[in-house]
């Protein structure tokens, strides 16, 4: 999958524009505060209907507008002659999407997939997987379990579709469940088919995260040592609840205190990993910058899983790489991504910094940013 261009009207301080990409890397420079964060931030809202920013849209709307729209076209290689789901074809056999996002202010996004409405954002990560790396992500080891469970089901979403219908029926019966609760002294009976329901996609669920935190942990040792890190890593999953203990049994044994306290205490929206480097946990034995190549690794790890059980390649959405990685590391990544063959963006302060570290073969552009302003250089 590749945007081959987006058009951007009213979106954070860029100027209204069209931006075409090379289908491989793309080098976007400028002075912190010029619009590169806005630019990747555009790219991601266009994959999954939602900013890694902020949740506020007054924030991402220019001031003094009201809404602002984003349109990209997108195409993947495909091994069929004929499409399906209507997806478009072009002449040299890719499937093409024109996608088109509208948000107004105290209204809902309009999201359109081929001219078609949706009413789903998840459909949009089905049609560009795209992973992220930005500041926040560098506190998947340090910070709390919310990050490190999207993490985890980042890629049990793309490499299990059934994983989704799961999740969808676990969360809406939790939320049934835990309106229940609120109301203060309830009868097991009126909680009975919730917690049934619950029951049945929890087991779902903590397969699909189990098996796929199984095949991630190779792949993640894997990358290390191609970018020249010597470190063992093991990562232990934690499902939300005993692992001993069927989760009816928990079910009811927690009753009386969920009660008390209005909500679910356990269960898979409670689920966890944590990461190990030799039987010790990573976040308290390795450095700063052994931190920073581990999480690039497992992102990068869930790229090539991706690509080895679906021949689907993600896109790379990478922010301001030389504030996060030393000349060395930088080196070893950006000949990785360069090997990767799929489409990456990466924002850089300094060009210098990194445009050295690949190779003249690679199809490649080079863009500055200037006053919200993106100009293609080279």
């Amino acid at each position: 999958m590749a945007h081959q261009y987006i058009t951007l009207k009213n979106f954070r301080n860029l100027v209204d524009q069209k931006v075409s990409f090379s289908p491989f890397i793309n080098i976007v420079n400028g002075k912190n505060g010029s619009g590169k964060s806005s630019l990747l931030e555009s790219l991601y809202y266009l994959s999954v209907g939602k900013s890694f920013r902020s949740a506020k849209l007054d924030t991402i709307v220019q001031h003094d507008t009201s809404a602002f729209t984003l349109f990209s076209l997108s195409s993947r290689r495909s091994s069929n002659s004929s499409s399906s789901s209507g997806r478009e074809l072009s002449s040299n056999n890719e499937q093409q999407y024109r996608v088109g996002i509208e948000r107004a202010k105290n209204t809902n996004a309009l999201i359109k997939v081929n001219g078609d409405f949706i009413r789903s954002a998840t459909q949009l990560a089905n049609i560009s997987p795209t992973l992220l790396v930005e500041p926040e992500t560098f506190e998947l080891l340090d910070g709390g379990p919310n990050n490190r469970r999207r993490y985890m089901d980042w890629g049990v979403f793309h490499v299990e579709h059934n994983f989704s219908r799961a999740w969808k029926h676990y969360t809406k019966s939790l939320k049934q469940r835990n309106t229940l609760l609120r109301r203060g002294r309830i009868d097991r009976t009126e909680i009975a088919p919730w917690d049934a329901q619950m029951i049945k996609s929890s087991k779902w669920i903590d397969e699909y995260r189990r098996e796929y935190i199984v095949s991630l942990v190779p792949v993640i040792n894997e990358i290390l040592s191609i970018l020249n890190q010597s470190m063992d890593v093991d990562i232990s999953y934690y499902r939300g609840w005993d692992k001993k203990t069927d989760y009816a049994t928990v079910l009811g044994n927690v009753f009386d205190r969920d009660c008390k306290s209005g909500y679910s205490h356990q269960g898979p929206h409670r689920a966890d990993i944590r990461i190990k480097t030799g039987g010790r946990y990573a976040d308290e034995v390795l450095s700063r910058g052994q931190k920073k190549i581990l999480i690039f690794a497992m992102i990068l790890a869930q790229g090539k899983i991706l690509n080895d059980r679906l021949n689907r390649k993600s896109i790379y959405l990478i922010d301001d790489i030389s504030a996060e990685l030393d000349t060395e590391h930088r080196k070893n990544l950006c000949s990785y991504l360069e090997g990767l063959e799929t489409q990456v963006i990466l924002t850089v302060v300094d060009k210098a910094s990194i445009f050295p570290y690949f190779s003249e073969g690679i199809e490649k552009r080079m863009f500055h940013v200037e006053h919200g302003k993106v100009s293609q250089v080279n």
